[in-house]
């Protein structure tokens, strides 16, 4: 193969790699919460709720809880007490 052949094939497979979502070292595209708790928060002292869904950036989704006081954790999206949040949270918006 000629050297023209071989540059051509490099870009096309880092093109392929790219348009496949397949995350590259060092970008943005990771998870926000490598590791998550089960441990219950009490809603009384939740100011925040961020639902992240599964995407080419993750392949899982993601539960970050930000306190009153600016902490924020990583909870399971299948511990049961974060599924009953999200529940009254989804029936307490506001409708149009």
């Amino acid at each position: 193969m000629n050297r023209a052949t071989v540059i051509m094939t490099v870009i096309l497979l880092l093109c392929a790699i790219a348009a496949q979502g397949i995350p590259i070292l060092d970008t943005q595209g990771r998870c926000q919460c490598p590791r998550t708790s089960s441990d219950f928060i009490n809603p009384k002292i939740i100011k925040n709720l961020q639902y992240i869904p599964k995407g080419p950036h993750c392949e899982t989704q993601e539960i970050i809880i930000t306190t009153k006081k600016g902490q924020r954790f990583c909870v399971s999206p299948d511990a049961e007490w974060v599924k009953i949040i999200i529940r009254s949270r989804k029936g307490s918006r506001p409708r149009n």
